[in-house]
């Protein structure tokens, strides 16, 4: 059984335990706790950049930086380029990658992160999710996602976090601390 905690100041369930990989398999394969998983991370809008949890996901999923790469011609900054990667033929549950183009190629005095960017990415999300409960009644959606924007982004996690708690509320959110 997978737990997860959540925080009295947040409307999202932090994971400091799992791998998020393992933990997403688990959901859209499982009757009972099953549920399309749409998992969002932060990109530059020119490059895919494979450290941190970009490495993992093109490890896992090399389709989302095939894809990534077939945009990154015509990319802008507050898109979102959704990519189904799986569905189970069983339950019906996806996975949906969701890559949050929100980042530019910095120099070394500045954050990489670019709120407003961010913020329509997020909303598009929050969409999407109302978008897929309103065609599928009987599955859940949940939003699982690394701690993103901070790092090599130069983010700051506490305003993150509140974006999240904003735009995200209604949505079961998982935030992974680890990779």
């Amino acid at each position: 059984m997978i737990t997860h905690q959540r925080t009295d100041n947040n409307s999202y369930h932090i994971d400091r335990k799992n791998n998020i990989f393992d933990v997403i398999r688990s959901r859209i394969t499982s009757k009972e706790l099953g549920s399309t998983v749409i998992v969002p991370y932060a990109c530059y809008n020119d490059t895919f950049s494979e450290n941190g949890f970009n490495g993992l996901l093109s490890k896992n999923y090399p389709i989302v930086k095939e894809n990534f790469l077939m945009l990154s011609k015509q990319s802008i900054l507050g898109k979102t380029q959704f990519i189904e990667i799986s569905k189970d033929k069983q339950y019906g549950h996806s996975l949906i990658i969701a890559s949050m183009i929100c980042q530019k190629n910095k120099n070394k005095h500045s954050r990489s992160i670019n709120y407003a960017a961010l913020c329509y990415c997020m909303t598009a999300i929050s969409n999407k999710c109302q978008e897929l409960k309103k065609n599928s009644e009987t599955h859940k959606i949940e939003i699982h996602c690394p701690k993103f924007g901070t790092g090599f982004a130069g983010g700051d996690w506490k305003f993150i976090s509140f974006l999240i708690d904003d735009l995200w509320s209604s949505i079961d959110t998982y935030v992974y601390f680890n990779k």
